[in-house]
């Protein structure tokens, strides 16, 4: 099973919301990892590219540095904050993007290995 199709079932959403959240989270994670852990993230699931090419056009909302900080403190999603706008876009709220994280998560634990899960676990927890 891919990772649109396990969110999809898993999440129940639609096609296009599980393209969309897929993409703008790895899209996320590129913008955030190291060039050569993305790479690796990259090289454990096919067509990575297309996927991210499934995230909604437009700019994330931008997040103050402090903003980001008591965001962390608080329990929120950091400096992904600026991911909730184009989620909701898409009809999906700020719970759903956690949802999204833990099944992408496993999704490249399962295919990647532990390694690959800990990049993309140092980007989104």
């Amino acid at each position: 099973m891919n990772l649109v199709e396990r969110l999809m079932e898993e999440l129940r959403v639609t096609r296009e919301q599980a393209e969309g959240g897929a993409g703008l989270l790895l899209q996320f994670a590129q913008h955030n990892l190291p060039r050569e852990a993305f790479v690796a993230v990259a090289g454990s699931i096919p067509a990575i590219s297309d996927i991210i090419g499934k995230a909604p056009r437009g700019e994330m909302a931008p997040v103050r540095a402090w903003r980001a900080m008591l965001s962390r403190l608080f329990g929120g999603l950091g400096g992904m904050a600026g991911l909730a706008e184009p989620f909701a876009r898409m009809g999906l709220d700020e719970l759903q993007i956690r949802k999204f994280i833990d099944v992408l998560l496993h999704h490249f634990r399962e295919k990647g290995g532990a390694e690959i899960e800990g990049y993309l676990v140092a980007v989104f927890r």
